[in-house]
């Protein structure tokens, strides 16, 4: 199972030219090119913001610039749905390689995932530029030398989901409509179009119940990006250590998922 990890190291040149390659074919033959990486969420980002604070007169906690509070969730958890609901062609997908050549399989769901986190972090810097015009006093502090430990929680989420669908997908065609929902789903479970104190205050949250809502891992990774980039404070160890936790762990039973279906890949596809 490790040994394939190796094997990826090895070929580390086909999977820097497969991201390179992933990152331009993706918006080949298109006028705008890269720019669609900036488009794509800030579009999300106007609409959200209507909806829910126009019409629907949702507030950011006080101090806060709502429009802000959604586009530093959305930047992580863009790069997490994005994975998720790609992987399930990324075995699929390359059939007709998989079958002429050897390389290390696993190359495919990491060139995949590497490829949403470049983005991520591009989006990332109209992050930091909004904050220069959406709020007045940005709270620019040395707490933003936790983000990169932030980035590499959302790394090993992204990848370990990556594994795990791209490998089970090729024999359970299904999966792939059947998370695409289960992302819809989990994204108003999170809080990025409404502050975490909303929950809070709903009279039917018991400690319990709140305790339930915090194991979804990105609420960990969601809250620490809003502690740092919007509070200037130091994320909740403790909830990022369980997003660890819980990446780590699924990324230990997807790569043996892995392991076991890749031996009839090239029959299966």
């Amino acid at each position: 199972m490790f040994k394939e990890l190796i094997r990826v190291f090895e070929y580390r040149e086909m999977l820097f030219h497969s991201v390179r390659k992933e990152l331009r074919v993706r918006y080949k033959g298109s006028v705008l090119g890269f720019l669609w990486t900036f488009i794509n969420p800030l579009m999300q980002l106007v609409v959200y913001s209507f909806v829910f604070n126009s019409i629907m007169g949702a507030r950011a906690p006080e101090g806060v610039n709502y429009t802000l509070m959604i586009f530093v969730g959305l930047v992580p958890w863009t790069c997490i749905s994005s994975t998720i609901n790609q992987s399930a062609n990324a075995i699929i997908g390359n059939g007709n390689l998989i079958k002429k050549i050897y390389f290390p399989r696993l190359i495919l769901p990491l060139s995949l995932t590497l490829t949403n986190m470049v983005n991520m972090l591009l989006t990332g810097i109209i992050v930091f530029a909004a904050c220069f015009v959406l709020t007045p006093n940005p709270p620019l502090t040395w707490t933003y030398v936790f983000l990169p430990i932030v980035f590499v929680a959302v790394f090993l989420l992204s990848f370990a989901f990556a594994v795990l669908l791209s490998a089970i997908t090729v024999y359970f065609r299904d999966l792939e409509h059947i998370f695409a929902i289960i992302t819809m789903v989990w994204f108003y479970l999170t809080p990025i179009i409404y502050p975490i104190d909303l929950i809070k205050s709903r009279s039917w949250v018991s400690p319990t119940v709140l305790t339930i809502y915090k194991l979804n891992p990105a609420y960990g990774i969601v809250d620490s990006f809003q502690k740092i980039i919007l509070y200037g404070k130091i994320p909740d160890w403790m909830h990022l250590g369980y997003v660890y936790a819980f990446s780590l762990v699924l990324l230990f039973i997807a790569l043996f998922v892995f392991d076991r279906c890749q031996r009839r890949f090239a029959e299966e596809i």
